[in-house]
Parts: C-alpha cells; sequence; structure tokens
C-alpha cells in the first residue's frame, strides 16, 4: 500500500510541486495551505509523514508540530521542516519539539525524496509495532515480547498435533501429505477420520489469511468435522451444518475453502463435497487426467450455502490430488517464465477450467501442477509429493513458501 504524505505550505506554488515530485515516487499526497487545516487533515486520517512549512500565518509549523505531538494518535507521525536559509533558531526549535529532518528552501527537489524516504525508512518499524504494543498494552516490554513468542511457539506445537504425523496405510492405496506453513500458525489443514473398518473420512481445507485467525478457525473447523462426520451420512450434509457454525460464530469476513469425502476401501471409491475449494485431480491410468469439478459455496461466507455430492470410481493406478491454493499461486522468479522452466504442456488436459487459472508466466497455477503429476505419475505418492515441492522451488527461486502450502495425494495400487 502506498504511503501517504501531507505536504503543508502556504505557498501554492511549492505545495504543487512537491506534489508533482512525490507522486512518481509511488506516494499518496494530500495538501493543506495552512497550520490549523494541516491538523485538522492530521486528526481525520493521520499520514505516513509530513513535509511542513515553519513560515505560515496564524499557526506556524512549530506550533503544529507541537499540538501533533500531544495528540496520541499523531504523535508518532514523523515531520520534515521546511525552512528558509539562515532560520538556524527555527531549526534547532523544531528539532526540539519532535521534528524529524529539516530541508532548507530553496531546496533541491532530489534531496527532498531523499530524505522523506530516509527518515520513512527509520520510522516504518515503528509504525508496524504501535499495533503490538496497544494490543499488549503494559505487557509490552522485552519480557511480554518474549513471553508473547512462547505462546506462538506453543499454539504452533499445539495445531501441529492435532494434524496427523503422516497418512494412514491402508490396503490397496498409497498415501502422502504435505503441510508448508508460511508463519509459525497455519490455517491450511488435512485431516483423515477413521469411520468404520472400510471407510476413511478425508479432508483438506484453507482458511482465509494465515497466522493466528487463521489458525483459531481451523482448530473450530477441524474440531467440528470430527464430530459431525459420525452424525451424517453425506459429505454435503457434514459441509453444510459446519457452514452453519461458521456464520453464527465468526465475523463476515472469516472463511474458509474445504473439501470432504469418504473413500470406501471395498468399492474403490471416494465420495465428496466441495465447499469452494480448488477442484481435485484425478490422474487415471490411462494418464488421462480429469478433474473433480463438483463445486459448493464457500464455507462460512453465506448463510444459505448449499452443497452437492459426487462419487468417483479409483481403477489400479489411479491417483488423487487436493491442494491448497498455496501452491498453485506461488508467485514465479525471474528466471522461471521463460524456457524450458515453463513446464510441459497439458494439452491432454480436455477441461474448460484450465482457462480460468492464472497465467502460467505468473504464478504456478493449475497447469503446472497437472504437468507435474502427470510427468511423475509413476513415483510413490510421498516422493510425488517431493516432485510437487522441488518444482515449486524451481519455479519461485524459494523453499520459502509466501503463503501456507497443504496437498494430499491418495494412489491407488496396481
Amino acid at each position: 500500500m502506498a504511503e501517504t504524505i501531507l505536504v503543508v505550505d502556504d505557498d501554492l506554488d511549492i505545495l504543487e510541486l512537491l506534489k508533482m515530485n512525490l507522486e512518481p515516487e509511488g506516494y499518496n499526497v494530500r495538501t493543506a495551505n495552512d497550520g490549523e487545516s494541516a491538523v485538522q487533515s492530521a486528526y481525520m486520517d493521520p499520514p505516513d509523514l509530513i513535509l511542513l512549512d515553519v513560515m505560515m500565518p496564524h499557526k506556524d509549523g512549530l506550533q503544529v508540530i507541537e499540538e501533533l505531538k500531544d495528540t496520541e494518535h499523531t504523535k508518532n507521525v514523523p515531520v520534515i521542516l521546511l525552512t528558509a536559509r539562515g532560520q538556524t533558531e527555527d531549526k534547532v526549535r523544531g528539532l526540539d519539539t519532535g521534528a524529524d529532518d529539516y530541508i532548507t528552501k530553496p531546496f533541491d527537489l532530489r534531496e527532498v525524496t531523499a530524505r522523506v524516504e530516509a527518515v520513512l525508512g527509520r520510522t516504518r518499524p515503528i509504525k508496524y509495532i504501535n499495533p503490538l504494543m496497544h494490543a499488549m498494552g503494559d505487557a509490552f516490554s522485552e519480557e511480554g515480547v518474549q513471553q508473547l513468542a512462547g505462546h506462538l511457539q506453543a499454539a504452533a506445537a499445539i495445531q501441529k498435533k492435532l494434524l496427523p504425523e503422516q497418512a494412514p496405510s491402508l490396503e490397496g492405496f498409497d498415501m502422502a501429505t504435505l503441510l508448508q506453513s508460511s508463519t509459525s500458525v497455519s490455517g491450511d489443514f488435512y485431516d483423515f477420520i477413521p469411520l468404520s473398518e472400510t471407510q476413511i473420512g478425508i479432508v483438506l481445507g484453507d482458511v482465509k489469511g494465515n497466522g493466528i485467525p487463521a489458525a483459531l478457525l481451523m482448530v473450530m473447523i477441524r474440531t467440528a468435522l470430527r464430530l459431525l462426520c459420525h452424525e451424517e451420512d453425506t459429505p454435503a450434509l457434514i459441509l453444510k451444518r459446519i457452514n452453519d457454525l461458521v456464520v453464527r460464530d465468526t465475523e463476515a469476513d472469516l472463511f474458509a475453502t474445504m473439501i470432504y469425502g469418504i473413500l470406501d476401501l471395498t468399492k474403490s471409491t471416494f465420495t465428496y463435497s466441495n465447499g469452494g475449494h480448488c477442484y481435485p485431480f484425478h490422474q487415471k491410468n490411462t494418464k488421462e487426467m480429469t478433474l473433480l469439478k463438483t463445486g459448493g459455496m464457500l464455507i462460512g461466507a453465506f448463510e444459505e450455502a448449499t452443497f452437492a455430492c459426487e462419487t468417483c470410481s479409483l481403477s489400479p493406478g489411479d491417483a488423487l490430488l487436493f491442494y491448497t491454493d498455496g501452491i498453485t499461486e506461488t508467485a514465479a522468479s525471474n528466471s522461471a517464465v521463460s524456457g524450458e522452466n515453463q513446464g510441459e504442456s497439458t494439452q491432454s488436459i480436455q477441461d474448460d477450467a484450465f482457462q480460468d487459472v492464472i497465467p502460467m508466466d505468473m504464478f504456478y497455477g493449475g497447469d503446472r501442477l497437472a504437468a507435474c503429476l502427470s510427468k511423475n505419475a509413476a513415483l510413490p505418492a510421498s516422493a510425488l509429493c517431493e516432485a510437487v515441492v522441488d518444482d515449486l522451488a524451481v519455479f519461485s527461486g524459494s523453499t520459502t513458501p509466501h503463503d501456507d502450502r497443504a496437498l494430499i495425494i491418495i494412489k491407488r495400487d496396481t
């Protein structure tokens, strides 16, 4: 998000000149031509920095600084004074009052830009740590921050214990999972829930955002699912009840996507319902790739959400791949958008859904994931997970995810 600079000067030509200089640098620029309007503008919407003329009628720049520094929500806004040559006393008084820097008129526009960036570079950490200070209150201290860090580590450990340590070992099937968190706790999750001797419930979900709020909703959904899957007969009814719970007990901007299904070991079928989640891939032994396209609404976004059920059959050698959008929305490195790094052709995938995928030259996308799956279809499930991770690293130029990633691969033995 662009940073906002409030420029204050009673000379309209200087206001326009500074605005024309700073906006091309990517800043949002607001202006005020007297001290009173500058104070009101800063009170209503505190800027990231103020360029402030000292010599103004009625209320000068030094009085403006004093008022801003006496007000809680503007006291940390950095100020650069614009002073006339020879106003040494005003410069000293301004710095004593709380100004962060000064520029002498007539000024060089390059100097203005350099000093603005230098001051913002020093004050940005304060801007981003202030919400933490406010939230912690009296606990904001070195000891308090260490305690908070310990709580985050404990939350991450608890969340990790809620997730299966490994995919279950099922006769006739080979399964593997992947979970990579972009922060200490994750909004992506998966689970395997034994339903009977021949059936197992499988879920993969993605809570909007990441960090603690997403992790809390993830735990809520996971707990509800484990209770409801023994009360309802179909995945669609389960998703409906989870949606009703999330809509009732959370804010409107907190929601999730998830797919839940039942793997029947005797029939070799997967019956599933999809709550706004990425369409899973079905790799058939004949090398044909399709999508499980039966979908539904987001979980927690709408009160009157509806969900459908569908069943797919798994022949010997078939594979199912479930994933979160942290995989397909992995951004490309500069080198990954050219030549052979763009992956193999997926023309054999005859499905119009791929027309809506984000272009491969920008993000990893569904086409490249499908190509990786096809290329490595003969590998065991765990090795296939590793192949996807390796391909993501090549494409993005990094092994560190910028969003949570989760993956489940299920292969039926040949």
